[in-house]
């Protein structure tokens, strides 16, 4: 059993030195945490530790929603597509009055096909205005006629 001399020299050891040390640790602790949460401290510190770092474009995200491009249709006759109406997000765009179409599209269009006679006829994608769009791509073709009298391209997509 201690005395009560040991006690005091106890609590006062426990007084002078861990209290003050214990406080330290713990405001450094949390003043490390209020610093990394600073953007640019956060990023430095991933990096460090080797994690992945995704740096925010609010400028990448707004030049993709405003991509467009005009893609060119080409159907093999004009006579043969007079009966093909072509749709952009569902709202008709009309028929082919010639052989070619030319459509303006944003990332994320559907171009769609509807035939409504049941004459065959192939729709090709001829040209795009823009080499950032991946899809529809050049050489696509589009089958209409007999058992196929909906089809569509795929959604238009931007690198």
């Amino acid at each position: 059993m201690p005395s009560g001399r040991e006690k005091h020299h106890w609590s006062q050891w426990f007084d002078d030195w861990l209290m003050p040390v214990t406080f330290a640790v713990v405001a450094v602790l949390v003043g490390v945490q209020v610093v990394a949460l600073i953007p640019s401290v956060r990023t430095a510190i991933d990096a460090k530790e080797g994690r992945f770092v995704a740096q925010p474009t609010a400028a990448m995200e707004h030049a993709l929603a405003s991509a467009s491009a005009v893609v060119t249709l080409s159907a093999s006759s004009a006579a043969e597509a007079s009966h093909v109406e072509v749709l952009l997000n569902g709202q008709s765009l009309g028929t082919f009055t010639t052989n070619e179409m030319r459509i303006t599209v944003h990332d994320g269009d559907l171009i769609e096909f509807d035939d409504k006679s049941g004459v065959a006829v192939n729709i090709t994608v001829e040209n795009t205005s823009d080499n950032q769009l991946l899809l529809p791509a050049p050489g696509q073709v589009v089958t209409l006629g007999g058992q196929a009298k909906h089809a569509s391209l795929p959604k238009a997509e931007f690198i």
